[in-house]
């Protein structure tokens, strides 16, 4: 996978979510996004991220948007340093190509992985891996906890953990 350094905005403070008892993967429906929250509690572990940590919306209950399914986890403590975010929509790479939040897309890999940055040049860390699906596209952002020191890079973690999630995640778009 080609990997590409990002800068990024942290969030601090994720609420803890009860954990599904689900261990299949959903696939999203033409109707609705896929659920990155439907990713089996096993699969999550196996990536190295907390399954307590699961939450849909770091600012509360309410969705983010009617448009996006989003899940989000850290890795574990102690020493935890980063938020992964998980997002889903019927849209494409072309729409959140078009996001001015994020620059700098590589070239799918042999998975149909495109990495990206945010536009933002914060202090914290941040990459992000985009994957288009049937129907649809799910990326992942991770972010930087705030006051922690990264222990690693973040676009190698984010593709360490994508590819460990690969098969929980919908089929590739074809």
């Amino acid at each position: 996978m080609v990997l590409v350094a990002g800068c990024g905005g942290a969030t601090e403070g994720v609420p803890v979510a009860d954990s599904p008892a689900s261990t299949t993967s959903a696939a999203p429906s033409a109707a609705e996004p896929w659920d990155p929250c439907s990713i089996p509690n096993t699969a999550i572990e196996t990536a190295g991220l907390d399954v307590e940590s699961k939450s849909t919306n770091l600012f509360g209950d309410a969705p983010l948007s009617n448009d996006w399914k989003t899940c989000i986890w850290t890795d574990p403590d102690p020493g935890s340093w980063y938020f992964l975010g998980v997002f889903s929509s019927a849209h494409n790479l072309g729409y959140v190509e078009a996001n001015d939040q994020f620059e700098d897309f590589t070239a799918a890999d042999e998975d149909g992985f495109v990495q990206f940055r945010r536009t933002a040049k914060y202090d914290e860390v941040s990459c992000g891996i985009a994957y288009e699906v049937s129907g649809g596209i799910v990326y992942f952002v991770l972010d930087g906890r705030a006051g922690r020191e990264p222990l690693g890079d973040p676009c190698s973690e984010i593709g360490r953990v994508t590819k460990s999630l690969q098969a929980s995640l919908p089929a590739r778009a074809r």
